[in-house]
């Protein structure tokens, strides 16, 4: 039975036998000996004759261990062999995977090939950087560091060093700014070539289809939202709007459409000449009942702050797509910011497809292995742990409503705390831990709270979290990245136990969770409480728990119900797979004109092929020859912004034309008017209309940029700075997209739609 599972796991997308690890670590180890003895003079003038990978890693261990304190596990070691080969390491928490990422940082560098290493924030890229770079510094590499807030001068010199540490959403926000650019000195990226992933699984997994965008300040605020949105707010539910029972979708009730189209003087909402006001109405009604403030956002020095839904923090510059985010200022009161025209996009996974060579470490990459080698065909190294793991898992405890499992985790904690052993408490948001802390208040147990309303606080609260007797209570991810160390005693009283009060859609979110116990061989436990009225069991049939009993709120048939929510995970896990995949397929079509597109652009930029364009405005260009005043250079200058700026307007116009295909094919297949497809399936109808689009739009430029550079005022000094083919850039912001978990048309508005469509003559 063994042999043949293990033969099943050397056949996937994950490797256990590291024999050939193995071999060079012996080697390794060799070549060490030799080195102990040396002066860190004579250590440092073995680095020329560095030629082998096993040399390269002899020399930074004993380095590390001189200049650092550290030296390296063999773990460590065998982990980064396999990063540096361009595996997915699956490395336990807590087993050091800072260090185990410098080994093969260095080797890359110093075969001349530039590394990135993306950390999961802004902290752990500043954190990790500040321990290694006595490392670097000792084999004469430069490492650079980009932060959220840092000017764009910084940001270039950091990217010409050897070493970049930084956040993957910052460089794609880079390499976005830098397809905007009017001159070459202004592009800050350099070349994308190795790229080590810390937390692999969150930014290849978890984040892989969420765009990057950048927009501009063009649109015009939508001047219905404030007065829909009040109009809304006066809405009863049921009698005006009601949602499906998993509170994913709402609708307008026939009472409540009458009232909108009475307050508006429309004879009938669904009316195309009213879908203005049809989509305000919409977004208004989604803000109001399905974004639940304290759970899917937060109201913080004025603005709207998105929560992470797999971390519970703050998520920094992210925003709800398609006219949702103002629907969710309008809400609460706040001033409508303006809608920006999206300039650019891209998303975290095309972003790591134009890196060479790609590695990654996490605790949990072997339940995200599969995805990891379909999307990025990379394939997943399980690194055994120094010392095996001790901690207790204990049975998932299941209560039918959330009051019985707040009963029930409060007398658990209020047990565990007696005999002093900390206890890190973890919940899915905001509303929950708050809630919970304030039970534990009640009841006389003094806790420590950590969230998004306070997340300033983490480093300081986390590092108390495994002090003899301490309680905390957080969102999931809290101090993720970050060791909770063992206070005096606690190893006596069982290490740190982890209470978990809710199961994730995502096997590997609980485990992350789990991990924040018995890390490095320590003692530990966990257990997770969960009711049915968890977002989980949205997912379950009514009648799927007929036959288990209950005692006090409690369901009895653990064995069963752990299978069920096992199931239950691992079915969801698969239709988000499925998405992805075929989220992948659509952004592909764009990902590959975008890069098309991207190279027209770069060779102008960098003057090459600029003059194919001299003979299309070859009138103005003998004019301007005449004029004595304007140089040769300025005349070049002049029309390589003319052809960016018409290059960037047609790339602009063509993704706004994609969401428009993209919205329509969308809402003919939620209508059930799929035969306008002319029997054809939506992904190949837009390819078609997608390369009709780009094709006819490109071929438009040649024109644009004729009636461009014979309008533009050109002088001694080149086009005015203050002319509008600037215009676009100077005001910029850049967000990320949140994934809408309500881009799924509710029946009763597609069905409104399908009826309009048909008095409209379609038929199916």
């Amino acid at each position: 039975m063994l042999k043949r599972i293990m033969a099943k796991l050397q056949k996937s997308s994950v490797k256990t036998n590291l024999k050939t690890f193995h071999k060079t670590l012996i080697e390794i180890h060799a070549l060490g000996e030799s080195l102990k003895s040396l002066s860190i003079e004579d250590l440092k003038e073995k680095i020329p004759e560095l030629d082998t990978q096993a040399k390269v890693f002899a020399v930074v261990i004993e380095a590390s261990h001189r200049l650092l304190g550290m030296r390296p596990f063999d773990s460590q070691i065998l982990a980064g062999l396999a990063l540096f080969e361009g595996f997915v390491t699956d490395m336990k928490t807590g087993e050091g995977k800072t260090l185990a990422a410098a080994a093969p940082n260095i080797a890359n560098a110093l075969a001349e090939r530039k590394v990135y290493l993306l950390t999961f924030n802004d902290y752990l890229a500043k954190r990790d950087s500040d321990l290694l770079l006595p490392l670097y510094e000792f084999f004469g590499l430069s490492v650079g560091i980009i932060q959220a807030d840092m000017p764009g001068e910084q940001r270039r010199q950091a990217y010409q060093c050897d070493i970049i540490y930084a956040t993957a959403r910052e460089v794609g926000f880079d390499f976005l700014r830098d397809q905007l650019c009017l001159y070459s000195h202004q592009t800050v990226l350099s070349k994308l070539d190795v790229a080590i992933v810390d937390e692999a699984d969150s930014i290849l997994v978890d984040e892989a289809r969420i765009p990057l965008v950048i927009s501009g300040d063009v649109h015009q605020p939508n001047e219905h939202l404030n007065t829909v949105s009040k109009a809304v707010q006066a809405l009863v539910k049921p009698v005006d709007y009601d949602t499906d029972k998993h509170h994913s979708n709402v609708y307008l009730t026939d009472i409540g459409t009458h009232k909108i189209e009475t307050l508006f003087g429309c004879e009938n909402l669904y009316d195309v000449e009213h879908l203005p006001l049809l989509t305000s109405v919409n977004l208004a009604l989604h803000a109001q009942a399905l974004l639940i403030p304290d759970i899917d956002y937060i109201v913080k020095n004025n603005g709207i702050k998105l929560i992470d839904e797999f971390t519970g923090r703050i998520a920094e510059n992210r925003r709800w797509p398609d006219g949702m985010q103002s629907a969710l200022d309008a809400k609460e009161g706040l001033a409508v910011k303006k809608e920006g025209q999206t300039l650019g996009s891209i998303t975290l996974q095309q972003l790591m497809s134009l890196f060479n060579k790609v590695s990654g470490m996490t605790g949990t990459a072997v339940l995200a292995a599969d995805e990891l080698h379909q999307l990025y065909h990379l394939r997943t190294c399980v690194i055994p742990p120094r010392k095996p793991c001790i901690r207790i898992d204990k049975p998932d405890r299941v209560f039918v409503d959330s009051q019985a499992k707040d009963a029930a985790i409060c007398k658990e904690i209020a047990a565990i705390h007696q005999t002093g052993q900390p206890i890190l408490v973890g919940t899915p948001n905001i509303r929950e831990s708050e809630r919970l802390h304030s039970l534990l208040v009640e009841s006389g147990i003094t806790c420590q709270l950590l969230n998004a309303n306070n997340d300033e606080n983490e480093a300081h609260i986390i590092a108390g979290a495994g002090a003899l007797g301490a309680v905390t209570i957080c969102t999931n991810l809290a101090g993720r990245g970050t060791d909770i160390l063992l206070g005096t005693g606690v190893k006596d009283v069982g290490g740190l136990h982890m209470i978990g009060t809710s199961r994730f859609e995502s096997r590997r979110i609980d485990d992350q969770l789990r991990g924040r116990a018995a890390r490095q061989g320590d003692p530990g436990s966990s257990q997770y409480f969960v009711s049915l009225t968890d977002k989980l069991f949205n997912h379950f049939t009514e009648d799927e728990f007929g036959s288990i009993t209950a005692e006090q709120g409690e369901l009895k048939s653990k064995v069963g119900l752990g299978k069920k929510i096992a199931h239950a995970q691992r079915v969801i896990e698969g239709a988000n797979l499925e998405r992805r995949k075929v989220l992948y397929k659509y952004s592909e079509v764009i990902e590959q004109q975008r890069r098309g597109f991207q190279k027209l652009r770069e060779d102008i930029l960098n003057q090459n092929g600029v003059e194919s364009f001299i003979e299309d405005v070859d009138e103005r260009w003998q004019a301007l020859i005449n004029q004595s005043n304007i140089s040769s250079e300025k005349r070049t200058e002049a029309l390589i912004i003319v052809v960016l700026y018409s290059l960037d307007k047609v790339w602009v116009e063509y993704l706004s034309e994609i969401e428009y295909i993209k919205e329509g094919i969308h809402l003919l297949g939620a209508t059930g008017t799929n035969s306008m497809f002319g029997g054809s399936e939506p992904y190949h109808v837009f390819i078609r209309q997608a390369h009709e689009v780009f094709d006819h739009l490109m071929g438009e430029l040649k024109d644009a940029v004729v009636d461009t550079f014979n309008s533009v005022v050109i002088d001694e000094n080149g086009i005015d700075p203050d002319s509008e083919l600037f215009d676009m850039t100077k005001s910029t912001s850049s967000y990320v997209v949140v994934d809408n978990p309500f881009d799924g048309m509710n029946s009763r508005f597609a069905s409104k739609i399908r009826q309009k469509m048909k008095e409209l003559g379609f038929r199916r």
